[in-house]
């Protein structure tokens, strides 16, 4: 019986090794030539995204300036037109991140290729998914956003509409 044991326990050492085998993951020539262009691509991608930011900066810059000066003849705006720049350059810095994340994946992963570094193969792919966490994040906060403004305006419309039926009444 002890012997019919050690051999059951053999058997599952066995099993556990090849089980072990199944799971890891290769990375074939053909998964290391689509990572290459998503590098190239990606890296691609965050220069035109730092250009963007750059002009939007720069416009943002300029509206606050240009607007300053300008007199109160842009209408009746309840805050300061020099705001709008200001706008656009918070604008600006959200965009930045996302482009950093991307700009240091791409980089990372076609460095971690050439070289088979391990390492900066596992930092390429901590800003793959510090770049996907940021949008996930910032999609439900632009949709909470939406939600938010779009109740404001229902409450708004209809104590805008019981005031004047009111008003009519009166």
């Amino acid at each position: 019986m002890n012997a019919e044991n050690q051999g059951m326990g053999q058997i599952q050492q066995e099993n556990n090794k090849v089980e072990k085998e199944e799971k890891t993951l290769k990375i074939t020539d053909e998964i290391t030539t689509y990572l290459d262009g998503a590098g190239t691509w990606g890296k691609f991608l965050a220069i035109l995204g730092f250009v963007c930011v750059g002009l939007i900066v720069v416009g943002g810059f300029i509206m606050c300036i240009v607007l300053a000066f300008i007199p109160g003849e842009l209408g009746d705006m309840p805050f300061p037109p020099f705001l709008f720049g200001l706008f656009y350059l918070i604008i600006g810095a959200i965009y930045l991140l996302p482009i950093l994340y991307l700009y240091r994946f791409s980089t990372g992963i076609k460095t971690a290729l050439m070289l088979k570094n391990q390492e900066q193969f596992t930092k390429a792919f901590f800003n793959l998914k510090a770049l996907y966490r940021f949008i996930g994040i910032f999609t439900v906060v632009i949709f909470v956003l939406y939600l938010l403004v779009l109740a404001i305006m229902i409450f708004a419309g209809l104590f805008a509409g019981l005031t004047s039926f009111v008003g009519m009444q009166a």
